[in-house]
């Protein structure tokens, strides 16, 4: 609960706020990103035909369809198809691929501290459709949750212990999560996605931070004038940013995998099944 007080150095009031536990594990993964070599992208895809099926969708079926988990599948189609941008290091000369896509996607929950964002990990998202994902991701809003919960229908007994922690062994735990490709998988997924844009009132890119291999920040969709069909129209344009490990992949296979994940946005992949 705030407390408010007034400086004696006549500076004004002020309040002094609880600094939520939740927060914690922000600043951890914050940290834990500083110790990959990311290089960020940013894009910007014209998504006006996904957006005119969605709007067709809920006028059809009175649902609103999941725009990020849309953008998930998207994601997890062109993975299956370039697996090394998701490849996990796995001691010095090794690295780990996985077959199946696990996402990561970042839900904002209502707790006993506050609104924060909670992980749920969409598994092997590449099989399956992008309704099958919105239905997963609206039973994973409604779930009930409290501030101990680390990732949504995930949680290893220490959940409720590991906020409790002084710092530094958090983040000894955190190393040692990311020297185990297995463990990260199991725990988190190996793609990540937060939407930023999808938040409210907000232009612009939204750059993603964590130890991922690859991880996806959904800024805003605006329109803007567009070359389409040979001629400028005004389209739904988004503005998508992503960060790749340049220690596992290198700039030409994600050159392709730009090209592939961008045909896929703009055909409205998954959307008119």
């Amino acid at each position: 609960m705030a407390k408010r007080e007034e400086h004696e150095d006549n500076i004004g009031a002020y309040d002094y706020l609880p600094f939520a536990r939740r927060r914690d594990l922000v600043v951890d993964i914050v940290a834990l990103a500083r110790l990959k070599h990311h290089v960020p992208i940013l894009l910007e895809v014209d998504v006006s035909r996904a957006r005119e099926y969605i709007r067709q969708y809920k006028e059809r079926t009175g649902k609103r369809l999941s725009f990020t988990g849309w953008i998930a599948k998207c994601v997890a189609v062109a993975i299956s198809e370039h697996p090394g941008i998701h490849a996990l290091r796995s001691g010095k000369r090794s690295l780990v691929v996985f077959q199946d896509i696990d996402v990561l996607v970042t839900i904002q929950k209502r707790t006993n501290e506050g609104e924060i964002p909670i992980p749920y990990i969409v598994r092997r998202a590449d099989g399956k459709t992008v309704y099958e994902i919105n239905d997963e991701i609206r039973a994973a809003q409604a779930q009930n949750t409290d501030s101990h919960d680390l990732v949504l229908g995930n949680n290893p007994w220490y959940a409720g212990v590991y906020p409790r922690l002084p710092q530094f062994l958090r983040q000894a735990l955190g190393r040692m999560l990311l020297r185990n490709p297995f463990a990260i998988k199991k725990r988190t997924g190996t793609v990540g996605i937060s939407s930023i844009g999808m938040m409210g009132s907000f232009s612009g890119w939204a750059i993603p931070m964590g130890p991922l291999p690859i991880q996806f920040g959904i800024g805003s969709v605006s329109p803007k004038p567009w070359l389409h069909k040979d001629a400028i129209q005004a389209r739904e344009i988004l503005d998508l940013a992503f960060v790749f490990d340049h220690d596992v992949i290198d700039g030409t296979p994600v050159a392709r995998f730009i090209g592939r994940l961008t045909e896929l946005l703009e055909n409205g992949e998954g959307l008119n099944e």
